[in-house]
């Protein structure tokens, strides 16, 4: 199997070093898509990485190497995404045909709101926060429910739980799903989280 990682606008981190090599096994090879191709980035804060990702990168480019990287894999694939990083692989499976991807699970796709059209390839998880800025997380939920292979958790946790960079961070959240992850093995699972 093969999982690729997409990162959120903080790029490569700790957290996205260790979450790899918790996931990579002899069966299991990881990719890790970030927004600075490969760079390790340093922000004061969540500002100053938004600037950065919208400057350098910007979302339709993400979205262009989540989409590059799925048609490289040559193996059964598992997205796995995370705020910008999830919202681009939400895009990416738009309509694709790839039969190898098994299964998208997607943690705070706050861009999801405005591509509600998307009509996913594959089994999808949603993880959201308990409430977003900028919408109502139950409306996009309720949008979703109609959905073929969506499934929608949402969580007591803030947007950007999973990143210890995040002022959102929540230790408790970060370990609840990150074992549920387990060593990967078990990704494909669309009842992973119940």
């Amino acid at each position: 199997m093969h999982i690729i990682i997409i990162t959120d606008i903080f790029g490569l981190t700790k957290d996205t070093d260790l979450l790899a090599a918790s996931l990579s096994t002899e069966q299991t090879r990881v990719t890790v898509i970030d927004p600075y191709e490969g760079n390790k980035q340093q922000f004061v804060n969540e500002h100053a990485a938004y600037d950065a990702f919208i400057t350098q990168c910007g979302h339709e480019r993400y979205i262009s190497a989540v989409a590059s990287a799925i048609e490289l894999s040559e193996s059964e694939v598992v997205l796995l995404g995370f705020s910008a990083g999830a919202s681009a692989a939400w895009k990416a499976i738009d309509r694709h045909s790839n039969p190898l991807i098994k299964h998208y699970i997607g943690f705070y796709p706050s861009q999801i709101r405005n591509h509600l059209d998307v009509i996913p390839c594959c089994p999808v998880t949603l993880v959201f926060p308990c409430q977003e800025r900028h919408f109502e997380v139950d409306d996009v939920i309720e949008a979703l429910s109609s959905v073929k292979q969506v499934n929608c958790i949402k969580t007591s946790f803030y947007h950007g739980f999973m990143n210890s960079f995040s002022e959102n961070y929540s230790l408790s959240g970060a370990r609840f799903f990150n074992e549920k992850m387990g060593d990967g093995n078990e990704l494909d699972r669309v009842d992973l989280f119940k």
